[in-house]
């Protein structure tokens, strides 16, 4: 039967070998002493100094020992205390990020429900605060430009439009051509198609709405315009820019809205819609084979099926909107 849990090492061998040659060295001594009495008295004088040797460096090892596994027990229970700690730690970390996303989530949703409503005030209640308060989100957004905010075409046969302005800094040259006034926050400028200025209408705070309309209304027909001018269409499609600008950062800021498919932007020109934007830039308008090149092929495989009509409406306002720079 093997008495080792181990193989034995050279220390094992070397505490037998000094074992056999202690007790040889006891009963040689035997040996060497006259008397059985005196070799016996030796003997137990040795072994009392071992055993008051042995025995309390013995009992101190076992203190020791006891003291090592029991800050091993303890340092086991700290260790394994920490780890439940930082697994709730990052427990609770991870739900309260949780919460935070779900937060952010929530309040953007409401806030966009809120454009959203602010843009249909536009069409339900117009009104001196509904209009500012729908502009003063878009502007937020980026979705106008201040100096140029969206147009609707108000005369297709007379080429006119009237263009919607949100600017706080708004300033005029007075009508002697000497010096400057005070703009309004909300400006009405009936243009023709290039976008070149025909009347300004500011919009005072305290006038109503159809007093505001009305002064837009007299200005198209100075401007030529036999139509009469439809204020619920006007709204309706300034409310449809907004939203279309909205919907897409490539189309903002928006400056003219040609349904059913295209927008014209300060850069040029992009679709909207259920499919990603196409966009046309100012200086592809001008390029004669981009048709060709860039959205025939798509055009044809329906990816998405652009409407000519639409597209060529777009095309126009663009590039009557965005001249072509001369080559030098």
């Amino acid at each position: 039967m093997n008495l080792f849990k181990r193989k034995p090492d050279k220390t094992d061998l070397a505490l037998v070998v000094a074992t056999v040659l202690g007790l040889a060295m006891v009963l040689y001594a035997l040996v060497l002493t006259p008397e059985a009495g005196e070799w016996a008295a030796g003997v137990l004088v040795n072994l009392g100094s071992a055993v008051l040797l042995v025995v309390p460096i013995y009992l101190l090892n076992r203190g020791i020992d006891r003291r090592i596994q029991q800050v091993k027990v303890e340092t086991a229970t700290q260790v394994q205390a920490i780890a439940d700690h930082v697994s709730t730690f990052e427990a609770d970390v991870e739900r309260r990020l949780e919460d935070v996303a779900a937060s952010v989530t929530a309040r953007l949703a409401e806030e966009r429900e809120r454009d959203s409503a602010a843009f249909d005030m536009l069409v339900h209640s117009p009104s001196r605060t509904t209009v500012e308060h729908a502009l003063a989100r878009a502007h937020e957004l980026g979705l106008i430009q201040p100096k140029r905010g969206p147009r609707v075409c108000v005369s297709e046969e007379w080429n006119l439009y009237v263009r919607v302005d949100f600017d706080e800094g708004s300033m005029h040259y007075s009508a002697n051509g000497f010096g400057i006034e005070n703009g309004e926050l909300i400006e009405f400028v009936v243009e023709n198609k290039e976008g070149r200025q025909l009347e300004l209408v500011p919009w005072r705070e305290g006038d109503e709405v159809a007093d505001i309309m009305v002064r837009i209304g007299r200005a198209l027909e100075r401007g030529g315009t036999s139509d009469g001018f439809d204020v619920a269409q006007y709204f309706s499609r300034l409310r449809d820019a907004l939203v279309v600008a909205a919907s897409h950062p490539d189309r903002r800021p928006i400056w003219q809205l040609c349904p059913p498919q295209w927008a014209v932007t300060s850069r040029g020109i992009v679709s909207y819609g259920d499919d990603d934007p196409i966009t046309v830039t100012c200086k592809s308008l001008y390029d004669p084979g981009h048709w060709q090149h860039s959205l025939e092929r798509r055009h044809l495989a329906g990816k998405p099926k652009i409407h000519m009509l639409s597209y060529h409406s777009a095309e126009d306002a663009a590039r009557a909107l965005h001249p072509e720079e001369p080559p030098f």
